[in-house]
């Protein structure tokens, strides 16, 4: 179709619309509810997501990722040097180093969640910082407490700095029943508090753990990474869950939040779906009656030359400018329903999420982006043209000579 035939049709269309202004406006309203109610839920949903993975990223070690072994295919994926190296030459990795983990007790029966790791590879990975003392060295039975460890050793069994620890660690006879033996352990540093697992972690020598429980073999229980950025975390997550392992860190509450937004926005998205539908049926409607009152008009039309196809189109263009009006009336209104949730519902939400997520309270919790404000012009011009369709046919089949004689 030439441009100038096409650029005729809209200025017929756009006369057909102008004609009935108050009708075309109301029609609008009805889709345009509709998509301000798309606007408004789903920049909440985008809004809290982005927020909320904000305080995670501020909150947590995004950056530290532990590999595991895991069953996959009927085959356990063990941590062995091999596949230590394969996590080693993945993309974005800046340090890796292997741990052991250990369950030990103190004689008072105090938990302690141990980690065996190489003290050459401890700074790469773990990164620690010392509240008090010094890292422990390579071989030797000495310690260092997490913040919270620390504190809750020395609160309930008066363990400090530079003091033996004796610590039972559990092995089981022939028969299979548990036998304690005891080791002492010397404390030599106690990190900063970290907000993370390794506050409540003991960290010795991986050699030490190993032979402490009698461990000759050449596999481990995980696999400490340091990624090099924040951004490149799920991408190395995917490697790793590629080379057949499990990952955790800090980078799962990510996870946790999206999919609990992404159920959030659906179902806020269903209802604002609904206002859609009124809102199709309103222009699926109005152009059925704009059709019934034109039909000796495009009997006319039909009759001096024009096709079906040239009334379809000319249906569908008005349908479209409707389409058009609605959707950027919806999105006008869906950035002033976002600007009330902003304040009036933030203060509601806020209570709902808690303390971790008090800092939503500086910030907007709706999310209006550019592309949003597209996709609602765009859902309502679809839908235009899907509710036009049904009446542009019933156009275009019409007898022009009937059209004529019967027609209003």
């Amino acid at each position: 179709m030439k441009m100038e035939k096409f650029f005729e049709y809209l200025k017929i269309s756009a006369r057909q619309v102008a004609r009935k202004r108050v009708r075309v406006l109301l029609t609008a309203l009805g889709i345009a509810i509709g998509v301000a109610a798309v606007v408004g839920t789903v920049s909440l949903g985008e809004g809290i997501r982005y927020q909320a993975v904000e305080a995670i990223k501020d909150q947590s070690d995004l950056t530290l990722i532990e590999a595991t072994a895991d069953m996959r295919g009927g085959t356990l994926q063990l941590i062995t040097p091999a596949k230590i190296d394969e996590i080693s030459s993945l993309s974005h990795i800046g340090a890796s180093s292997a741990i052991v983990r250990g369950a030990y007790a103190t004689k008072r029966q105090t938990y302690l969640g141990v980690v065996g790791v190489d003290p050459d590879g401890i700074g790469g990975v773990i990164q620690p910082k010392y509240l008090k003392g010094v890292p422990f060295e390579a071989g030797t039975r000495q310690a260092v407490l997490g913040h919270d460890l620390a504190e809750s050793l020395q609160r309930y069994e008066g363990i400090r700095l530079g003091d033996t620890i004796p610590i039972l660690v559990r092995e089981y006879d022939e028969d299979g029943m548990p036998v304690d033996t005891e080791v002492d352990f010397t404390l030599v540093g106690v990190l900063q508090e970290r907000d993370d697992p390794f506050d409540q972690a003991m960290l010795i020598d991986r050699g030490v753990a190993q032979e402490l429980r009698g461990d000759t073999s050449t596999s481990f229980d995980g696999v400490l990474v340091r990624v090099d950025s924040p951004d490149t975390v799920f991408s190395v997550v995917d490697g790793i869950q590629g080379l057949g392992l499990t990952a955790t860190g800090a980078f799962e509450q990510i996870e946790s939040v999206n999919k609990l937004m992404d159920v959030v926005v659906l179902l806020l998205a269903f209802f604002a779906g609904v206002a859609l539908i009124v809102g199709a049926l309103m222009i699926m409607n109005t152009m059925i009656t704009s059709v019934f009152e034109r039909t000796r008009e495009i009997g006319i039309t039909m009759a001096i030359g024009a096709s079906s196809g040239d009334v379809v189109r000319l249906i569908l263009y008005e349908c479209l400018f409707i389409g058009l009006i609605g959707g950027i009336l919806g999105d006008l209104l869906g950035i002033v329903f976002a600007g009330v949730i902003n304040v009036f519902g933030k203060p509601f939400i806020i209570a709902q999420l808690g303390d971790t997520f008090a800092t939503f309270a500086d910030t907007d919790i709706t999310m209006v982006t550019p592309g949003l404000l597209l996709l609602g012009i765009a859902i309502a011009i679809a839908l235009s043209q899907i509710s036009g369709f049904y009446p542009a046919l019933k156009a275009a089949k019409l007898d022009p000579v009937a059209a004529i004689r019967t027609g209003v």
